[in-house]
């Protein structure tokens, strides 16, 4: 498979390649992804194919799964999802595909279930459903802990205050709430794994003005999840984090760990970006790049991603050593097809 080098920003001494798209012409916001057997999946998602929303375009919410096999082309499988979704959870374990939750545009979800490529068609696998309807959360695998973080239940509810855990070596023990961060509740947060602690980051919320107006607040908070053991049972201990210098609501998640002590930061809502108003007219998503190092604590400014532009409510997804942002949004109801990797 061919992949020709577009960018490189001096600064991160990162590899940036423009992948294979989709093959759609639009691409889709709020995708599942995950790797099964060696082959990437990419599930669900919604556009606007009818027009963009200041046009009275309508969101359409899609059930269509894609491949791509090492060395092969992307394809549109004959089957399909179970019910068309987007803006849940996918992880990959085991070489298992696990989306959690999602909407669509009748109500949120809250089913679980698996997909597995056998290397001729798809093997559902079920789990257990979550405790409530959640969309718009973020989540990732800690070893064998599938672990969830915010969210909503509904399309206009607050952002819940919420920590869910499922062990998948005992999943018939069901989903467990755990203790939460110690902060407000959020939709959108991004999250990453990193030597055996789970990170939270932004997220946003609806908060009210002085006079009374309300707007999109986003949060510039993280928070570090480590699982300790006491007596048989599992707690969370939660400690908060140096504040980001900038928010990144519904940027790509899992966070990339990258040169194996760092997060990379790319895309996402922050607060100037919240602030624009006029659909038609939105300049596009920041392509400021930071870094974030879990052994100090410590963030970094590392220049700007000039060639591809930035997005938010995606999948990424790690595939032959490299971390890949999959389709979503570059402005307000205007996807992309465009799959962009770095090494």
């Amino acid at each position: 498979m061919m992949m020709i080098v577009e960018a490189a920003v001096a600064q991160t001494a990162l590899e940036w390649k423009a992948f294979p798209d989709l093959p759609d012409e639009r691409g889709f916001a709020g995708m599942y992804a995950g790797v099964s057997h060696g082959a990437l999946l990419c599930l669900g998602g919604a556009n606007f194919p009818d027009g963009y929303p200041w046009e009275g375009g309508v969101k359409k919410w899609y059930d269509g799964i894609y491949l791509l096999e090492q060395g092969g082309k992307w394809k549109k499988l004959p089957q399909k999802m179970e019910i068309a979704t987007g803006y849940g959870v996918s992880v990959s374990y085991q070489d298992k595909v696990i989306l959690i939750g999602g909407s669509n545009a009748r109500e949120h979800l809250s089913r679980v279930i698996g997909y597995e490529w056998d290397g001729h068609a798809l093997v559902r696998h079920k789990y257990p459903s979550l405790p409530f309807p959640l969309a718009n959360m973020s989540g990732a695998v800690l070893e064998d802990l599938l672990i969830v973080v915010g969210g909503n239940v509904s399309p206009t509810g607050a952002g819940l205050t919420k920590c869910l855990m499922l062990d998948l070596k005992q999943v018939e023990a069901g989903w467990t709430e755990m203790e939460a961060w110690p902060g407000p509740g959020r939709i959108f947060p991004v999250c990453a794994t990193f030597d055996g602690a789970f990170y939270m980051f932004s997220g946003e919320t609806t908060a009210i003005n002085s006079k009374g107006n309300s707007y999109r607040l986003i949060h510039q908070d993280g928070y570090r999840l480590s699982i300790q053991y006491w007596a048989g049972r599992r707690t969370a201990h939660w400690e908060k984090l140096a504040a980001m210098p900038r928010g990144m609501s519904a940027g790509g998640a899992v966070l990339p760990v990258v040169k194996g002590d760092r997060f990379l930061f790319w895309g996402g809502v922050d607060a100037v970006t919240a602030q624009h108003k006029t659909p038609s007219s939105h300049p596009g998503i920041t392509n400021d790049l930071l870094y974030y190092f879990p052994h100090t604590d410590s963030w970094e400014f590392v220049g700007r991603q000039q060639r591809f532009p930035a997005r938010v409510t995606l999948p990424v997804v790690h595939w032959q050593n490299q971390w890949l942002y999959i389709s979503g949004e570059i402005k307000p109801g205007i996807r992309t097809p465009a799959i962009t990797g770095i090494n």
